[in-house]
């Protein structure tokens, strides 16, 4: 079943949602700075980083963003994830693509 307006079922929202969620600490261990991440929090204190750690840490404020650092952050992150991203996404699209003849 859809859900109304949205062209795709719950499961695949679902899905969708949890898999964004869970990257998101995956994506925080692979910065180069702070404490780490608490992954099994509140049963572990432990800190984790993953052992590569190429995105750069995000400056804070808005204009922090779009000094020289911010902008080789966001170069950081284009390269290590959004382009990864846009590939895997293209991918799936032409798997479907190819699937549905």
């Amino acid at each position: 079943m859809l859900a109304p307006g949205l062209g795709a079922d719950p499961w695949t929202a679902f899905l969708a949602l949890f898999i964004s969620a869970a990257s998101h600490g995956l994506l925080d261990a692979l910065t180069n700075g702070g404490l780490g991440i608490a992954f099994f929090s509140p049963f572990s204190n432990r800190r984790w980083f993953l052992p590569w750690r190429v995105l750069e840490v995000s400056p804070i404020g808005l204009l922090a963003l779009f000094s020289r650092r911010g902008l080789r952050v966001l170069g950081s992150e284009v390269r290590y994830v959004w382009v990864p991203c846009l590939v895997l996404g293209a991918l799936g699209l032409t798997l479907r693509a190819f699937s549905s003849q």
